[in-house]
């Protein structure tokens, strides 16, 4: 009976914890968790600092013709029956506006009593605030006592394309205590006339579009703005003043430059990995060997195939190269190359394709599998899944030849993935550094990484020399006739001459120029390829090719075919918004 009855008084403990669990559940869940927090430290604030407040807040504000402002806030601050030592004033000068990270110039000038006699201070910078802390530790204070903060600031005025602007957030929105009053005069540069001038204030928590306010005293050069209630804590006051253009000395861009640097040194991020990259390049992404004068040469050099022709001479194995092994392949008698329409082709398949090369004989294979013919078209959404392993195995070629220490492919890998990580490390770093301009910076050192390390692979004295042939060939194969006579014993232009190199001037992309040389030689249709022509000689058969070559290409390659800084006026002031703001307490 005992046992039953710790059994049941441990099942009630357990269903009292989960009801409360589920009661705290559902109130969340239907509340907003942040106003209730702000709410509970909202009523327990207010029962601390029930006898303390701020009895009047008023500030006045000179603007400079060199865009400087002058600030003197009097606060009239009533500690009640508490006995503190003093006040501290929190400021911002630290921003995340205009794209990036944005400082204010900030000098305490003086801290002193409605008499003119100085307060004892110590001013500090934490976390982008700038706290003035003022009182005697050695000494207690009680009931009304009034404090004159001056400072100097620059950098606050907003200048835009219509008109320059002053948003301030006068008594800041983290005041622990309430202020019963709060006012400020604004004075401007003489010489203004009123009705240029345009005012707004907002009241309220920070975001809130409240005006419990008004804007008084308008003359020339001067405006007034007064509230009309008592603010509550961690509300306040913020407003906006606008003039015309020309009143004020907007700084140079040489010195806004300046400033931006200064707050944002990750901007210079992009000029550091430019310098870097290119000192990379300099010794470690340079070919080998010496550089000699191109001369021509009249066949491929080293027995290469167009595709490494291609592949070669601009250290890229690309869609272009790849393609023209088709017409290679046909060339050297493997297959025939039929025209169905204009958009479409049949490959037929010859003989087996015994004698290739390795990465040949894997592109032979994925493109005819177990089949003797297959329509161009067929290739599509197909082939490109064995392009990978087909560049990978042509670089590898070109290695084993020692044409390269490395393979080009791995060596703009490593540079993509130092980009990459670049990038991703930004997202960790950006919140650090904070604003857009930041994200661009390191966005554009990615892509300078990328763009560089494209140029990263180097070629081997082998290499550099195979190159300079391959430069001789093109230069063979792009001359006119005239130009042609200078060459030593250049070969006799025959069709089979022309069908020869062919493949080559298409990877090379000078195959209309060598095709204009045989428009009156190469007339007869080659038994390799199977065409409607009404007429047919070397101009009209590279057109046809070309065709073939352009869908091919977009075929084999799966691609598918293309089917704070801010103004405080109209809408967007808030209480909260532009520079100063902050808040306080009692010490």
């Amino acid at each position: 009976m005992r046992l039953h009855k710790k059994r049941f008084l441990i099942f009630f403990i357990v269903l009292a914890i989960l009801s409360l669990l589920a009661l705290v559940y559902f109130y969340i869940q239907y509340q907003n968790p942040k106003e209730i927090i702000s709410g509970i430290v909202n009523k327990v604030q207010a029962q601390e600092y029930a006898a303390e407040y701020i009895d009047d807040f008023q500030v006045e504000v000179k603007i400079n013709k060199d865009s400087s402002v002058e600030v003197t806030e009097t606060i009239s601050y009533n500690f009640g029956d508490y006995q503190r030592h003093g006040i501290y004033r929190e400021i911002p000068y630290k921003y995340l506006a205009r794209g990036g990270k944005f400082t204010v110039g900030f000098k305490v000038i003086s801290v002193k009593d409605e008499m003119g006699q100085p307060y004892n201070y110590i001013v500090s910078r934490e976390s982008g605030d700038v706290r003035i802390k003022i009182g005697d530790a050695d000494k207690y204070i009680t009931g009304l006592k009034i404090y004159k903060i001056s400072y100097r600031l620059n950098r606050v005025i907003n200048f835009f394309d219509e008109h320059d602007e002053f948003y301030w957030n006068v008594t800041g929105n983290n005041w622990e205590v309430p202020i019963d009053r709060s006012g400020i005069i604004v004075k401007l540069p003489g010489g203004i006339e009123a009705s240029t001038l345009q005012a707004e204030c907002f009241t309220g928590r920070e975001g809130s579009t409240e005006k419990d306010c008004q804007v008084t005293n308008v003359t020339n050069s001067q405006v007034g703005y007064s509230t009309f209630n008592t603010m509550q804590p961690y509300e306040g006051l913020t407003v906006v003043l606008g003039w015309p253009k020309g009143v004020l000395d907007e700084p140079n861009f040489f010195t806004q430059v300046g400033w931006i640097l200064k707050d944002n040194p990750l901007l210079l991020l992009p000029l550091l990995t430019l310098l870097i990259m290119i000192l990379l390049w300099y010794y470690h992404g340079r070919d080998l060997g010496k550089k000699r004068s191109i001369i021509p040469f009249y066949e491929s050099p080293r027995g290469l195939t167009p595709a490494e022709v291609g592949s070669l001479i601009d250290e890229t194995v690309n869609l272009h190269d790849i393609s023209a092994t088709f017409i290679d392949l046909a060339v050297r008698g493997y297959l025939k190359i039929k025209s169905l329409d204009k958009k479409d082709w049949e490959l037929i398949k010859l003989k087996e394709f015994d004698g290739l090369k390795v990465w040949e004989k894997d592109f032979a294979a994925n493109v005819f599998g177990q089949n003797q013919t297959v329509k161009i078209s067929e290739l599509k959404n197909k082939f490109h899944k064995h392009l990978p392993k087909l560049k990978k195995n042509m670089y590898q070629e070109l290695v084993a030849k020692n044409f390269f220490p490395t393979s080009p492919q791995k060596v703009r890998g490593l540079y993509i993935v130092a980009a990459a990580v670049l990038i991703i490390l930004g997202a960790v770093v950006i919140p650090f550094f904070g604003g857009g301009f930041n994200i661009v910076s390191l966005i554009i050192s990615g892509i300078i990484v990328v763009w560089l390390g494209h140029f990263m692979p180097y070629k081997t004295k082998e290499g550099t020399l195979a190159y300079q042939e391959i430069k001789g060939f093109k230069m063979y194969l792009n001359v006119a006739e005239k130009d042609r006579i200078k060459f030593h014993n250049p070969p006799t232009k025959t069709p089979e001459l022309f069908e020869k190199n062919l493949p080559y001037a298409m990877a090379l992309g000078v195959e209309k120029k060598w095709a204009k040389e045989f428009a009156n030689i190469y007339v007869t249709k080659p038994s390799w390829y199977e065409g409607n022509f009404t007429t047919f000689n070397s101009l009209i058969f590279i057109n046809s090719l070309n065709s073939f070559n352009k869908i091919s290409t977009s075929t084999i390659s799966g691609a598918k075919a293309a089917s704070s800084g801010s103004s405080g006026f109209g809408g967007g002031g808030f209480s909260g918004g532009g520079f100063g703001g902050g808040g306080g307490g009692s010490w």
